[in-house]
């Protein structure tokens, strides 16, 4: 019995989260990972982590690699920027390197505290990577809904 539980939840260990393209019209990651998450939208307390890996192919090279992270409320985006330390995602790759050449693979880990003024509703989060110019080398939304502790 142990071993048949095991099978049948590899698929959802080894499958990203389903995610959207940015309006920007930026690729996606090839594989977003969710800590605790495997569909939409995720559940995240208030003080807790968002903790997440996402693969890509570098479509170009770059110096540098920035990373940013909004949140919407419907259309209005909620003012929010990355801790300082975050903001340079050469500091968190776990596989590749800065800088970065085009056709690299690299694995892009993200752990950031959840922060929001109240509980019970539902945002887009949008992830972005953006290269020594801003032009993005990779965007993508999915949705969180943000509970008390």
């Amino acid at each position: 019995m142990k071993c048949f539980l095991i099978i049948a939840l590899l698929p959802a260990l080894a499958l990203g989260l389903v995610v959207r393209p940015c309006p920007n019209g930026a690729p996606i990651p090839q594989d977003v990972r969710v800590v605790g998450c495997t569909v939409e939208p995720c559940i995240i307390p208030i003080g807790g982590m968002v903790d997440m890996d996402c693969d890509f192919i570098s479509p170009r090279a770059s110096a540098t690699v920035g990373a940013a992270l909004r949140i919407f409320l419907g259309d209005f985006q909620v003012p929010y920027e990355l801790p300082p330390d975050q903001r340079n995602a050469c500091n968190f790759f776990e596989a590749g390197s800065c800088p970065v050449t085009q056709g690299e693979f690299i694995n892009y880990h993200l752990s950031t505290p959840a922060a929001a003024p109240f509980a019970g509703i539902t945002v887009d989060l949008e992830l972005q990577l953006s290269d020594d110019s801003g032009a993005p080398l990779f965007c993508f939304r999915s949705s969180a809904t943000i509970i008390p502790v």
